[in-house]
């Protein structure tokens, strides 16, 4: 094993601090903190020991579930980032890459599994990685928030992702959650199967189809128009609608009388799609990890950040069917829009149900009709759970009352605001760090936007309006929820009309333009989680909340060194002062990191 000396000094002074302070170490300075810096070296030690899996997986050849096991199993992953040169709908421009490829290789375990995974940035700008949907009981530093819940990962440096899958299931995804690196690129699909899944014997293969919007520009280009005073215009208007990265025609082949669950996840920036298979009608099973009462449906409306399964009988007579995935531009509204309006794009994004045997030409198959709300969710009796849920029908123990608008500052530029603040994030100081330091929670900075409760196991409800003419995908981070209430303009909550008794349970839910949401949540999951809108334009924009929710537990756990160290040494933090300096706050050290340190001093000796 080589280590240069610089490295073994590391390992000695961090034995004698732990030696001489115990578990809570010295008080340190995020400026004179140098000669602690453990996080590359703790991950060079990780990457030594654990048997990472770089994978890249195509998203047009069908799959089955995993092997299921008697126990959960760990699973190791390696997601290089980098920027590589893609053509994903025939124009070539700089891609943010995951392991290559684009969309990010598709990730997938059982219930239960423990998942660590290994990010590599090699993108030359720092990066976050959220697991979209994951729940991170007791892990919420690797929710993957910068400025909520970690630092960015600076750039040629790894940081590992740890966490378990506990009792889910079903269809989620990945992305980054910095800027908005992930239209660029960085998104993928997470899939985890269930051995108790009730559907299981249902299908015989799956196949994952992401449906996003792409621009021929990267978003580095985009934004400074976007974010600018002179700008006057609606969102940025995408070049291309993709099913599973790539433009038309590209297939998902089937054999006659076979059935195949489609996990549908709408990885856009922006775009509402609708989702639809020529002459196969798709039967509705999956909600974002939920199994609903089967329902037949003929087109699939799916807003930003959802996700569905499907299930299609291939028994229809051989050939090849359009697979329909449209871009409602109703839902976009592009008047007066300035930024790439391109008024020759095909909105219909095209790919093909090919069976066995089928010939070699053109489908010729019919579009079925539209029949559902534009702009909404499904109808909610589409959406019902399999299994009755009445633990929101009781007293709420915490209220928020949210108002959504969007206003022009006093420097010109347009900000979207919730209760008239506009999130600003603190990358080099996340909200995490500052409930670990005991910082009182209604001392946070008042454009982070807190929302604060704090009674374990209580009904949290949130009322939001929706103040303008855009419809909102709302997401949660850390819960999914129950919806009470969505109303239209001038349709008020009524809590006589709550569905308190079986609601809609889903983590992502649509709130139309100058309409209401209700939603209720338990308050089980003690964290600082993001509750925001997933048009990554308005996230831009500062349409963002933070749920810090059970500070008084979450002030007494330990954030692993690994994950806090993100926080030191990092050249973009250091461009910006913490509001509340480090010197304030111990150092806690992961035990596990601790013995490794030890073990590889007694191998030098």
């Amino acid at each position: 094993m080589k280590l240069n000396l610089k490295k073994v000094s590391i390992l000695f002074i961090s034995l004698f601090v732990i030696c001489s302070s115990a578990i809570p170490a010295r008080i340190h300075n995020v400026d004179n903190d140098e000669h602690l810096h453990l996080r590359a070296y703790t991950n060079e030690i990780q990457k030594r020991h654990e048997p990472f899996k770089s994978i890249q997986t195509d998203y047009f050849k069908p799959f089955v579930h995993l092997p299921f096991t008697n126990k959960p199993v760990t699973r190791y992953y390696q997601l290089t980032l980098k920027k590589v040169k893609l053509s994903p709908d025939g124009f070539e421009r700089t891609v943010w890459s995951v392991n290559g490829q684009y969309p990010a290789p598709i990730i997938r375990a059982n219930k239960g599994d423990r998942m660590i995974i290994n990010v590599e940035n090699k993108f030359g700008d720092p990066a976050a990685v959220h697991w979209h949907g994951v729940f991170q009981h007791g892990t919420n530093w690797y929710d993957g928030v910068p400025g909520q819940t970690q630092c960015p990962i600076p750039n040629d440096v790894s940081f590992i992702y740890n966490f378990t899958t506990g009792d889910q299931h079903g269809t989620f995804w990945y992305h980054s959650h910095f800027m908005a690196q992930y239209a660029d690129g960085l998104r993928g699909a997470l899939i985890v199967h269930d051995p108790d899944d009730p559907y299981l014997k249902e299908y015989d293969y799956e196949y994952v189809i992401t449906l996003s919007d792409w621009h021929h520009r990267t978003t580095g280009e985009i934004l400074p128009n976007f974010i600018s005073p002179t700008y006057t215009g609606k969102r940025p208007v995408p070049d291309s609608p993709l099913l599973s990265g790539r433009g038309r025609y590209n297939f998902y082949n089937v054999k006659k009388n076979k059935k195949y669950r489609f996990r549908i996840i709408n990885s856009a920036a922006d775009a509402f799609f609708i989702f639809s298979i020529d002459e196969h009608k798709l039967k509705l099973i999956e909600s974002e990890g939920i199994y609903i009462k089967p329902t037949i449906i003929e087109k699939l409306p799916i807003n930003v950040g959802q996700r569905y399964s499907v299930i299609v009988n291939a028994d229809q007579p051989i050939g090849k069917y359009w697979i329909r995935a449209t871009i409602d531009k109703r839902c976009v509204l592009i008047n007066n829009a300035t930024i790439n309006f391109n008024s020759s794009i095909d909105w219909n994004g095209l790919g093909i149900l090919k069976y066995e045997g089928s010939k070699n030409d053109k489908p010729k198959s019919k579009e079925f009709p539209e029949n559902f709300k534009i702009c909404r969710d499904p109808d909610p009796k589409h959406l019902k759970p399999l299994q009755p849920v009445t633990k929101y029908d009781g007293n709420v123990s915490d209220f928020f009352n949210i108002t959504v608008k969007f206003q022009r500052e006093g420097d010109g530029i347009v900000k979207a605001v919730m209760n008239n603040s506009s999130f600003i994030p603190q990358f080099n100081d996340p909200t995490i760090n500052k409930i670990i330091r005991h910082i009182p929670p209604d001392e946070l900075p008042k454009e982070q936007n807190s929302l604060i409760f704090d009674n374990k196991n209580g009904i949290v409800e949130i009322a939001l309006w929706n103040n303008n003419t855009d419809e909102h995908p709302f997401h949660m981070h850390g819960h999914v929820f129950g919806v009470m209430f969505v109303g239209e303009k001038n349709e008020y909550p009524d809590e006589k009309k709550y569905n308190k008794k079986n609601p809609v349970i889903r983590d992502n839910v649509t709130v139309p333009g100058f309409g209401y949401l209700v939603i209720r949540f338990i308050a089980d999951n003690p964290g600082i989680w993001a509750f925001h809108c997933h048009i990554e334009w308005h996230v831009e924009l500062g349409m963002v909340l933070q749920l810090v929710e059970l500070p008084s537990i979450l002030m007494n756990e330990t954030i692993p060194n690994d994950a806090s160290s993100l926080c030191f040494k990092n050249d973009y933090q250091k461009k910006r002062n913490p509001t509340t300096p480090f010197h304030n706050r111990e150092r806690m050290f992961n035990p596990v990191i601790i013995n490794e340190i030890r073990r590889d001093i007694n191998k030098i000796r």
